[in-house]
């Protein structure tokens, strides 16, 4: 049933290719992001985890 539908749209492949290259697009950004990141902001991003978040907003906060 769900098939039959997906065939009498009109043009219904181009929906899938839109999609792929929003996908494909954004994965490329990111992955260039990534490889331009400076060392400080790598050393930053990963520590975050093991930082304590309420130690940290208090000390933005001034408290």
């Amino acid at each position: 049933m769900v098939g039959d539908t997906l065939r009498n749209i009109f043009h219904v492949e181009i929906y899938a290719l839109i999609g792929f290259i929003i996908f494909f697009t954004f994965f490329i950004f990111v992955t260039i992001n990534a490889f331009r990141m400076k060392k400080e902001e790598v050393e930053e991003f990963s520590n975050m985890p093991l930082e304590d978040s309420v130690t940290t907003s208090n000390e933005k906060l001034g408290a």
